[in-house]
């Protein structure tokens, strides 16, 4: 057994989401059965934890606190740290192409104490995943979120404090997001680019809920939102903090919302967005927000 060559210890933080590019890395790899593109990915595991890296191009992977376990040119198998908190490994191709990947290590739920994590009201997940499915499975840990590490660069054009709950309290916060949302939201984002509205990022109504928040809300107690694979958000170019004027008819109404909706459902039948099925919601605008849609990725069709 090796250890990972040490390389620069900081994790890709920015106040800031990037500005829109396709940001493709010119390889993919794939982790846990999850085709990554990007130069820039984030990737959630308990404590000592094994994941393998697969590509079709030969990889050298370098990295800080993780140790190699299989380091064949295409196929790689790593032991993520000890210890919770974000470290980086380092992947470049043989035509030097560059990707980094933060691997955050979470704090197993094991340490909740009843309904808090560190002073942090978490409240309790349903004993039993729903109709058995186990993407209702309680997460398996959290990750830990400091006044240092907020605003974390988790992809592309999306940071980790977009997907933090709405719940008042003090740092440290936690949260889960599970790859395939990142994934999927990256690809909406660049599809509504292709469509006109040029955005580096979308705003963001929720992402994560504690159970805790989930039911001071009155929400569902299987909402995909307690399990980090839903977000709630609008398009926005001017920093207002609501949707925009979408169709351009000087009103801001259900209609902008439909003109988001309606992107997000034409790629329902594409190959490309099989693996990102999931539910879409549609929400007006009221005294709160100027409206919003939900995408989750439940994995099968769902609509409201």
């Amino acid at each position: 057994m090796k250890k990972l060559i040490l390389c620069c210890a900081l994790v890709c933080i920015g106040s800031t989401a990037l500005a829109f590019t396709n940001d493709r890395a010119g390889f993919s790899i794939e982790i846990n059965g999850e085709t990554i593109p990007y130069k820039l990915f984030s990737v959630f595991l308990l404590p000592g934890e094994q994941f393998t890296i697969k590509s079709d191009t030969s990889l050298l992977i370098t990295g800080e606190g993780m140790k190699i376990l299989i380091s064949e040119p295409k196929n790689w198998k790593l032991q993520a740290p000890a210890k919770p908190g974000a470290y980086q490994a380092n992947i470049k191709d043989l035509y030097g192409n560059k990707m980094h990947l933060n691997v955050l290590v979470l704090t197993p739920i094991s340490e909740k104490k009843g309904e808090y994590l560190n002073g942090y009201r978490i409240g309790n997940y349903p004993m039993k995943p729903l109709n058995g499915n186990p993407i209702y499975n309680r997460p398996k840990g959290f990750f830990e979120v400091t006044e240092a590490n907020k605003d974390l660069q988790l992809s592309p054009h999306f940071t980790l404090n977009q997907f933090l709950c709405k719940q008042a309290g003090d740092f440290p916060k936690y949260v889960i997001v599970r790859s395939l949302l990142l994934l999927k939201l990256e690809y909406l984002l660049e599809k509504v680019n292709q469509n006109g509205f040029e955005i580096d990022t979308f705003g963001f109504i929720s992402g994560y809920r504690t159970p805790y928040y989930n039911k001071m809300i009155k929400n569902v107690p299987y909402s995909r939102h307690v399990y980090g694979g839903a977000a709630d958000i609008y398009i926005s170019s001017n920093g207002s903090g609501g949707m925009e004027d979408l169709n351009k008819d000087g009103t801001i109404d259900e209609k902008d919302v439909s003109v988001f909706y309606n992107i997000v459902e034409g790629e329902f039948s594409k190959p490309s967005y099989d693996k990102y099925k999931g539910g879409l919601g549609f929400y007006r605008k009221n005294s709160r927000h100027n409206g919003f849609i939900h995408v989750d990725v439940r994995g099968w069709k769902a609509r409201w």
